[in-house]
Formats: C-alpha cells, sequence, structure tokens
C-alpha cells in the first residue's frame, strides 16, 4: 500500500510539472526534441530565445497552402530556366546565322542544334508555366476558404547556435506551427533559407493577385 501510494506521489508530481510549464518552456523542449532528429552536429546545439504566440489559420500556417506554394516556387524557377535556355539557344543561332548558300555544312548543323534547344526549351517554358497557372489557380482558392480568426496552435521561434558539416558554428532561426497540445509540428519554416522565403513571396503575390505582373 506503501508503495502504491509513493508510486502515485511521483506521478502525480511529474504531472503537475508538465502542466506548470510555461508555453515557452513546451515549445523549446518539442522544438530540441525535433531538431535532434534533423541537425547534423546535435550535440553542439545551443538554445537562444523561443518566442510563442497563438497561431490562426492563415496561409503561412496552413501545410496545404504551403505546400501549393512550393510547386508553385519551384515551377517558376523552372520555367524560368527554360526560358534562360531559350534566350541562350536563339543567340547561338543567330552566331551561326540562317543556311544559305555560302554556310558551311557545320554552320548549318550548329544552327539547326541550337533551333532545335530553342524549340524545346520554349516548349518546356510554356508546359511549366501552364502548370503554374493551375496551380495558382489552386492556391487561390485553398486561400480564399481559410477561417483566418480560427486558432490551429501555436507558432514558436526558435533561435539556436549549432555547428555546421564543416565544423563552423552558425545561427538557426526556425518557426514551428504547433498543435494545441504541443504534439505535432503542423509546418516547419527554416527562415534564413533561400527557397523557403521564397514560397512566403509566392503566397504573398498570389494572396494580393500579383502572380501575373
Amino acid at each position: 500500500m506503501r508503495k502504491t501510494f509513493h508510486y502515485l506521489t511521483i506521478s502525480l508530481v511529474a504531472v503537475l510539472l508538465v502542466s506548470c510549464q510555461s508555453k515557452e518552456e513546451k515549445a523549446a523542449e518539442y522544438i530540441k526534441n525535433e531538431l535532434s532528429k534533423t541537425l547534423y552536429d546535435f550535440e553542439s546545439y545551443q538554445p537562444i530565445e523561443t518566442t510563442v504566440t497563438e497561431a490562426k489559420m492563415t496561409m503561412y500556417n496552413d501545410s496545404a497552402c504551403w505546400k501549393k506554394a512550393a510547386a508553385l516556387a519551384y515551377g517558376m524557377k523552372k520555367a524560368t530556366e527554360y526560358l534562360e535556355e531559350t534566350k541562350s539557344a536563339k543567340e547561338h543561332m543567330d552566331i551561326w546565322g540562317r543556311p544559305s548558300y555560302y554556310s558551311s555544312s557545320y554552320s548549318d548543323n550548329q544552327y539547326f542544334k541550337y533551333m532545335e534547344e530553342y524549340k524545346d526549351n520554349l516548349e518546356k517554358a510554356k508546359n511549366a508555366y501552364d502548370i503554374c497557372k493551375s496551380i495558382e489557380a489552386e492556391l487561390k482558392k485553398q486561400i480564399a476558404k481559410l477561417d483566418t480568426a480560427k486558432v490551429i496552435g501555436w507558432e514558436a521561434k526558435h533561435r539556436f547556435r549549432c555547428k555546421t558539416k564543416g565544423g563552423n558554428s552558425t545561427i538557426g532561426d526556425y518557426r514551428y506551427v504547433i498543435d494545441k497540445d504541443f504534439k505535432n509540428t503542423i509546418l516547419q519554416e527554416d527562415m534564413d533559407d533561400d527557397d523557403e522565403s521564397s514560397i512566403r513571396d509566392v503566397l504573398k503575390s498570389v494572396a494580393n493577385g500579383e502572380f501575373d505582373d
């Protein structure tokens, strides 16, 4: 009986300690556990600051919007790359010049080679643009149906120090959207990552109707 009471006392104290944790402490503990799975050198991990606010159902906190915006950002990047290849091929076509009575078979072959590259990349750019327009339409619908007043959990911004693969010390700034019970990650963002910054830019552009500008 005494052992049972002792066990119940310890369990109750543990529950009380957890319940007494601030939201910042809960978030910091949760994020530390998450980073332990992904950081290259977790032994060098040192937390600096964690701030926590309510997370509402905005386009920046909705995982479906984030995924569509990521796909759109990638599509736009590829379309731009194809257009650059198209421009380069056209410049080479101009250098070699159109086949004529005076041109050599080698220069003619070079001209036709770059003409094929021009056509191929132009078609790829068009297809990528069409896909982007389709994703944009889906993203607009997704953003429009969000209940932006609804609280979905917590937004935790976490700054920490760790070492890179090269052994250099660096500062990380991550943003987590976590459910109300601090048990699941709804969304994670590396705030210093260029690709993820482009996702934010895409969300803003689509929401403001600036995608075609």
